[in-house]
C-alpha cells in the first residue's frame, strides 16, 4: 500500500505521459485523501474547458471514484496539524504537506509527480516514488 497524491491521480486519469507506471502502482494498492478527489476533479474540469478531455469521460471518472471507491479515500482532518507543521518548516503548501503527513503517519511510500514535494518527503525520511 502507498499514499498517492493528486498529481499522480491526474496523470493516470488524464493519460498523461507515464500514466502506465501510475496504473501499475495503483494495482498494487493505494490510499489517498479526499482532497485528492477534489483536486483531480478540478484538473479534469480544466481539461474539459480546454478541449483536452471529453466532458462525459470526466464525469464517468469522477462518478466511478466516488461511487465505486476503487481505492480507500480518507478525510484530511486527522493529518492537518502535522501537515501545517511540515508546510511551515519546509516551505511547501499545506495541500502538498497533507499527503506527506499521511504517508509519514502511516509509514507508507508517497507516490507523486511533484519534484519539490518528493524532495521534502525524502528529507523527512519517507520513501518516494516520483512518476
Amino acid at each position: 500500500m502507498r499514499v498517492i497524491d493528486s498529481s499522480a491521480l491526474v496523470k493516470y486519469f488524464s493519460r498523461e505521459v507515464g500514466w502506465e507506471k501510475v496504473g501499475e502502482i495503483m494495482s498494487e494498492g493505494v490510499v489517498t485523501l479526499d482532497l485528492a478527489i477534489k483536486e483531480l476533479s478540478n484538473a479534469l474540469w480544466k481539461k474539459v474547458l480546454k478541449g483536452e478531455m471529453n466532458h462525459e469521460i470526466a464525469i464517468r471518472i469522477i462518478r466511478d471514484i466516488v461511487e465505486s471507491k476503487p481505492f480507500p479515500i480518507e478525510t484530511q482532518e486527522r493529518y492537518l496539524l502535522d501537515a501545517f507543521e511540515i508546510a511551515v518548516k519546509s516551505n511547501v503548501t499545506v495541500y502538498d504537506a497533507l499527503f506527506i503527513a499521511m504517508a509519514k503517519r502511516k509509514g507508507l511510500e508517497l507516490v507523486t509527480c511533484d519534484e519539490k514535494q518528493a524532495e521534502i518527503a525524502e528529507k523527512l525520511g519517507l520513501k518516494v516514488v516520483l512518476v
